[in-house]
């Protein structure tokens, strides 16, 4: 047996919320088998495996994260909500997540999440447990390549449950408590965006290997014959290629990005902050994309309302987005939550107008190429955040 004593593994925490299917995707490059603690009996499968093996191990709620406990889903006084925790105007809200720490009384390191669950006027009703604790969940590893441990000896250990559950998943999952939200969002600039776009633009707003994995992604849903609509698209619609037969349909802001576009079939100029109304019949695509966009909607229902008419019945709509933006014109409302919670509100797009088949995926932890100009400032590659939901078939 190759006794290599680490690898780098592809981790898939696998669970299902009351109206969503979820996969959080971890990649770790390093991987000390002889160090590192792992859930269930992983810690013998693992060290089996060859490079593109894979092995998985299902966990009962409550096993890999603290069990809930009712005690913790409490009413407290408004006036332990400190609204200027880290020097911010917090307003708690409900539906929200906040960092513990928030709370008087908590120590001021802890960012461990918990959920608004009620706002009254002099008091709050909210939830301590673990966004996790509700649900079973699955661990899938992918071990990707294996390699010694040159002799080293010592060092710590690392929880790799703890990894997986950590800083996020969890969050996402609505189960009944959305957001109370606002429309349409405000943004720092509220001036025309047709002004905003005018130059062209021809540039990636995530890394080379983000971008690789957000192909394989759509890869997965587009197929050959398949007619796309690429909503608030620009010089790239991130699809593979060597798909044959597509039909894409591309709108945009800005004439120059979209004829920079080889693959759009056709190309419209048109603001949907102004105007979601699309000009196509009722079921005429089969898939609708909108890649790195989704957070600069400021009416998102009425353009989630018009993608669910347009589409085929059983068509799908695709939603990423990651960690970079235009400043000014994003909403504000994003820029406050948590990469998950983002997650979270765009399902409650999704749920507000009737799609189905709710699915969310994130992908973190990847290598950013050693090329990119932001390497200096992290080695992980951007992360990838995707939400997919379908026009019922009936």
């Amino acid at each position: 047996m190759n006794r290599a004593q680490h690898a780098s593994v592809d981790f898939s925490l696998i669970w299902r919320s009351k109206l969503a299917d979820h996969v959080d995707r971890l990649f770790v490059s390093v991987i000390d088998f002889r160090r590192d603690v792992f859930p269930g009996k992983m810690g013998e499968k693992l060290p089996r495996l060859q490079p593109g093996e894979l092995c998985g191990e299902a966990f009962p709620a409550g096993e890999l994260v603290e069990p809930r406990k009712s005690v913790d889903v409490r009413e407290i006084p408004l006036e332990r909500f400190n609204r200027g925790y880290n020097k911010l105007d917090l307003i708690p809200r409900q539906g929200r997540f906040y960092p513990k720490a928030v709370l008087a009384g908590v120590l001021p390191g802890d960012i461990r999440p918990f959920r608004v669950i009620e706002v009254g006027n002099d008091s709050l009703k909210i939830d301590l447990n673990h966004p996790l604790a509700p649900y079973p969940l699955t661990i899938e590893a992918s071990l990707v390549a294996r390699f010694p441990g040159h002799g080293q000896h010592g060092g710590s250990s690392r929880d790799i449950a703890g990894m997986l559950t950590g800083k996020g998943p969890g969050i996402q999952a609505r189960d009944g408590q959305g957001l109370a939200c606002e429309f349409p969002l405000r943004r720092m600039d509220e001036s025309e965006d047709t002004l905003f776009y005018a130059m062209p633009r021809m540039v990636d707003h995530i890394d080379d290997r983000a971008v690789e994995i957000l192909r394989s992604i759509y890869s997965r849903y587009v197929s050959p014959g398949s007619r796309v609509l690429d909503l608030m698209t620009s010089w790239t619609s991130h699809l593979d290629e060597s798909i044959t037969d597509l039909s894409v349909t591309g709108i945009g802001m800005n004439r120059d990005e979209l004829d920079a576009n080889s693959l759009l079939s056709d190309r419209l100029l048109q603001d949907l902050n102004r105007n979601a109304v699309l000009p196509f019949g009722e079921n005429s695509f089969d898939i609708v994309l909108c890649s790195l966009s989704v957070e600069y909607l400021t009416s998102p229902l009425d353009l989630f309302a018009e993608v669910r008419r347009v589409l085929k019945p059983g068509g799908l709509f695709i939603n990423s987005f990651s960690e970079r933006w235009f400043p000014t014109k994003v909403v504000t409302l994003w820029t406050e939550m948590h990469p998950f919670e983002r997650i979270g509100l765009v399902l409650d797009y999704y749920i507000a107008t009737g799609f189905c088949d709710l699915q969310t995926e994130s992908v973190r932890g990847q290598s950013r190429p050693d090329d990119d100009k932001y390497r200096g400032m992290s080695p992980f590659s951007d992360p990838l955040y995707v939400v997919t939901g379908r026009k019922p078939a009936a």
